[in-house]
């Protein structure tokens, strides 16, 4: 045998699977590739001092020892153990006689179980026999024949049996020093799945727990307690330099060039199989989620390691994490999973998926600007908060493990209630889950591991009875938080990891939705709305005075009982009924304004006009309402409060449902209607107020314009300009004071013209929009053709109803033809 099949290497960072396989010939030599390797394993594995003798009980600092587990029966083999690291080629072939059996306890003791295949040098080889049945007996089918013998027998060892070692399963340290293991149990705080406790401890190579707590175990040894005496500081320290020297020969090299790496003058840079140096439980990082960093706690981490025996591939590098969501009424802790895909050479930590908090840039204001917004968390998650919104909708809800397909997304700007409680009531948010088929499995929810409550200390005797050493662990009271209930935690860590999401009611949409806090801000009320409104005076007054009492911050309504059965007539009902477009539902707009209160405008698509729909949709609304201290608005509500008739038992049934429901709601009700004569004399004694809304005269639409101008200009902020001429224009033009605009049609046709005076300045690069006469004449022009072609149209369906589209194209053409001329519209 050549020289280099002799070569040595020991086991004392060999992890699962580490040696490669020999192939398909048990009995075939060790290939170069594995030769290279073991022996740059061995060139770090130098023997100093192995074999020096502890003063305390005669202690060995380190033994190495080589087992096997049989393959059949699964009794494990001690094959040798000694003071060095073991020669592998000595044992391949047969034990040397330069291995020392050592039968003394150690500091630490260096465990490899490797897989063997044996060469038979005493037994021929030859295949065994077959069982024949004696003579006479061929046919017998019951004869009894003798058994084969077992596999045990068949591939045990014997006594001048060659080794050959086909895979290194596993390579473990054994911790068997007590005040080495007390001194860990004060250094490691958090480290699921790994327990200090008993008389040993064991830990799998290469070493996470003990590399990730080197420098604190170092700073340990010339700091401990003052209760160690000087006996027992000195033993501590030197168990703990034996195991910091076993650290550095056989990782140091590699600690070092990762170290150079992380320092790399164009930004920290790793690869891939030295990822868990960077990942230590209990340490901080981000994920970039929806374009924001997002602050988790790591929990555990897993190997790459090859998916088979045969395969020499890395699987994805896995870490469990979690963070602090609000769910319902509580702030509870959620586990998430994080995949690295395996890269080759090295590759920017910054572009991980997750990025440990010390390599992020601007790490320390990262972190502080998530603790604010943890801060606003808090506070939102104790009451439903009206709040405006201008920003992307989360894809995600609190709990960020998947993206929520029920909620919808996109950029919104406009006014919501953050309630993260009835978002859970009312939405059905506990029952949104990502979907069973197809699901990633990152988004298995990993098992939840128990935080520590006390800060760890030394394990020994004297440190356990030490009471003054018992503080509370920087995890302590950070789960099952009830904000209003609980009193706000002091530790900043509980909102730096505080999920930045909430869950809330989209007012003008009338859905749930998830919103990001950094997008939330105060909503600003236009307490001039009010005055704005062109209403007869005395009204405004009456209208003020009654919504008064209802004026409140937080959004309590303050019942006004009105019956002697509990419960019922504390609302505030309103009747708004005029023609179109004289200002019902801009009252009812610049109330809430004026109350500093939400506004639920509803429709009857929102109801349905189903009876069973309408109770079970009215009474969601109406309660969500309630919820939110919100004046309900029910925009032309005529299809509800009609008449009922002896033989319509649909329209009756809606009426009723109605009739209850206003009986018992407790807050401020809007009902807007141009059919007043239809309504239901039940509805009367409901109607606490009810309002008539004169048509608009020529003063009232001159005001409404000249306040839609004042507001145009106020809003803008200066960047829009309304020219005196186009002033002018809207009040004193025959053209525009014939069209009979209502307060509507007067909103649009100003956003119109805005719309096409910004065209205007853009196309001439202009900084400021000037809103000319010419923009607004053209405006008019187009609703002057419109309005002639609605009244031709009557007319014409009056005359002829099946006229054909063809003629309606030419009677079209020919009505704005003549759209320009005064004369064509009606009076």
């Amino acid at each position: 045998m050549d020289d280099d099949s002799r070569s040595s290497g020991s086991f004392e960072e060999i992890g699962p699977r580490a040696y490669n396989r020999l192939g398909a010939d048990d009995y075939k030599p060790i290939e170069e590739k594995t030769k290279d390797q073991l022996k740059s394993l061995v060139a770090k594995s130098t023997s100093d001092g192995a074999k020096a003798i502890v003063a305390n009980n005669d202690a060995l600092d380190v033994v190495y020892t080589l087992q096997y587990k049989e393959r059949y029966g699964g009794r494990v083999t001690e094959l040798c153990r000694s003071t060095d690291p073991i020669d592998i080629r000595d044992v391949t072939e047969k034990p040397q006689e330069g291995i020392t059996d050592i039968n003394g306890r150690s500091i630490l003791e260096i465990i490899t179980s490797v897989s063997t295949t044996f060469v038979d040098n005493n037994r021929s080889g030859n295949p065994q026999p077959m069982y024949m049945a004696p003579p006479g007996y061929e046919d017998d089918f019951d004869y009894n024949y003798p058994p084969p013998p077992m596999p045990s027998q068949m591939y045990k060892r014997e006594e001048n049996d060659d080794i050959k070692i086909k895979n290194v399963e596993e390579t473990v340290m054994v911790i068997n020093s007590a005040p080495l293991i007390n001194a860990l149990q004060a250094v490691v705080d958090y480290y699921p799945g790994l327990s200090f406790s008993g008389d040993s401890v064991k830990i799998s190579a290469p070493y996470h727990v003990l590399v990730h707590h080197r420098h604190a175990l170092a700073s340990f040894k010339v700091r401990q307690p003052e209760t160690h005496d000087q006996e027992y500081s000195f033993t501590t320290a030197r168990h703990i330099d034996v195991l910091l020297r076993f650290l550095e020969r056989t990782l140091g090299k590699d600690l070092r060039d990762e170290e150079q790496r992380n320092n790399h003058v164009a930004g920290p840079k790793t690869i891939f199989k030295n990822l868990w140096m960077l990942f230590k439980p209990g340490d901080v990082v981000y994920a970039r989620l929806d374009g924001r960093y997002c602050p988790f706690v790591i929990s555990r981490c897993f190997d790459g390691t090859p998916k088979t025996n045969c395969d020499d591939r890395p699987s994805d590098y896995k870490l469990d994490v979690w963070n602090l969501s609000i769910l319902s009424k509580s702030i509870r802790r959620l586990m998430y999973t994080f995949s690295i895909a395996p890269f080759a050479g090295e590759d920017s930590i910054n572009n991980m998926k997750l990025v440990p908090a010390r390599f992020l840039k601007e790490s320390h204001e990262i972190a502080r600007e998530n603790i604010k917004l943890g801060k606003i968390a808090w506070e939102l998650a104790m009451e439903p908060s009206y709040m405006s919104y201008d920003g992307d909708l989360s894809k995600r809800g609190p709990n960020q493990n998947w993206i929520d397909t029920q909620m919808s997304t996109g950029h919104f700007t406009g006014r919501v209630i953050v309630d993260c409680e009835g978002f859970y009531r009312f939405s059905g948010g506990a029952n949104h889950q990502p979907p069973r088929m197809g699901r990633p499995r990152h988004q298995v929810v990993p098992p939840k591991d128990p935080l520590p409550y006390f800060k760890q200390r030394c394990g020994c005797i004297k440190c356990s009875r030490d009471e003054s050493q018992n503080k509370l662990h920087r995890f302590a009271k950070l789960e099952d938080l009830r904000p209003g209930v609980s009193p706000a935690p002091e530790n900043d860590l509980c909102y730096l990891v505080l999920s930045k999401i909430v869950s809330g009611f989209i007012l003008s949409e009338r859905r749930w939705a998830h919103f990001h806090i950094k997008h939330l801000g105060e909503v600003k009320h236009d307490r001039e709305a009010f005055k704005y409104l062109v209403l007869d005076e005395e009204i405004k007054l009456t209208v003020k005075a009654l919504i008064g009492k209802f004026s409140s911050d937080n959004g309590q309504v303050t019942p006004w009982p009105s019956d002697f059965v509990k419960n019922k007539g504390q609302g505030r009902i309103f009747l708004l009924h005029g023609s179109p477009g004289v200002g019902k539902t801009a009252t009812a707009e610049s109330i809430a304004e004026l109350a500093r209160r939400p506004l639920l405008a509803l429709t009857s698509g929102d109801l349905s006009t189903n009876s069973l729909h309408v109770e079970k949709n009215l009474e969601y609304f109406l309660q969500l309402g309630e919820r939110f201290g919100a004046m309900v608005l029910l925009d032309e509500a005529d299809v509800y409060l009609e008449s009922r008739r002896a033989k319509d038992i649909a329209r009756n049934g809606l009426v009723s449902i109605f009739l209850r429901a206003l009986e018992y709601y407790r807050g401020v009700l809007f009902l807007t209607t141009n059919r007043v004569q239809t309504f239901d004399s039940a509805f009367t004694s409901r109607i606490h107020v009810a309002l008539h809304y004169k048509t608009l005269t020529d003063a009232d639409r001159e005001k409404i314009w000249l306040n839609s101008f004042e507001r145009l200009e106020r809003d803008s902020g200066g960047k829009v300009h309304v020219s005196v001429a186009t002033r002018e224009y809207a009040y004193e033009s025959e053209d525009v004071q014939s069209l009979r605009l209502n307060g509507r049609e007067i909103r649009n046709a100003l956003q119109t013209t805005v719309a096409l005076a910004e065209t205007e300045a853009l196309e001439d690069d202009a900084s400021i929009v000037t809103v000319s006469e010419k923009h607004l004449r053209a405006v008019v022009k187009m609703s002057r053709g419109f309005k002639n072609f609605l009244h031709r149209r009557r007319v014409r369906n009056n005359d002829e109803l099946d006229e054909d589209d063809e003629d309606d194209d030419i009677e079209e053409e020919d009505v704005y033809s003549r759209a320009s001329t005064p004369n064509a519209i009606y009076d």
